[in-house]
């Protein structure tokens, strides 16, 4: 299938709404709160979704005797790694991590996470500042969770 080419007009009203993005977002994070609340936010997802990696990886190894050289996280496979681990994770809370819920206001984790990653538009900020404490404890949960486990 061959590109179609843009002519001038095209070729400049791209370049112009890839500006007007980039001025928008630098105005977003130049408010040093939201910066930070965005990104404390994506570090501690960060932090969960590498230690929650460490398990998948030995889960599909397991399953598929080979290690995968990509590992995409879902909630389809969620449970059943941390349960080959032995843990026993709340279904309810691996569903607001790893869910796939995109509606405003009832997002998972995961899903506000790839949209402030990925658009970082007005809604995902206002929905991190209105669901910041609740967020962070669904990860709290997990990362105590891994963090206290009986090593006996």
């Amino acid at each position: 299938m061959a590109l179609t080419q843009l002519d001038e007009t095209q070729k400049l009203s791209l370049r112009n709404r890839a500006k007007d993005e980039l001025i928008r977002i630098e105005k977003l994070v130049a408010d040093k709160e939201k910066k930070k609340l965005i990104d404390d936010f994506k570090e501690k997802f960060s932090i969960r979704e590498i230690v929650y990696k460490v398990i998948l990886e030995e889960h599909q190894f397991n399953k598929n005797r080979k290690h995968p050289d990509y590992l995409k996280v879902t909630m389809k496979q969620a449970p059943h790694a941390l349960a080959f681990a032995g843990y026993d994770f709340d279904k309810e809370l691996l569903t607001k991590l790893f869910g796939a819920e995109e509606k405003i206001g009832s997002r998972s984790v995961k899903k506000l996470r790839d949209s402030l990653t990925h658009s970082m538009n007005d809604k995902a900020v206002n929905e991190l500042s209105d669901r910041y404490e609740e967020m962070n404890g669904y990860m709290d949960s997990f990362l105590n969770k891994i963090r206290t486990f009986d090593a006996a």
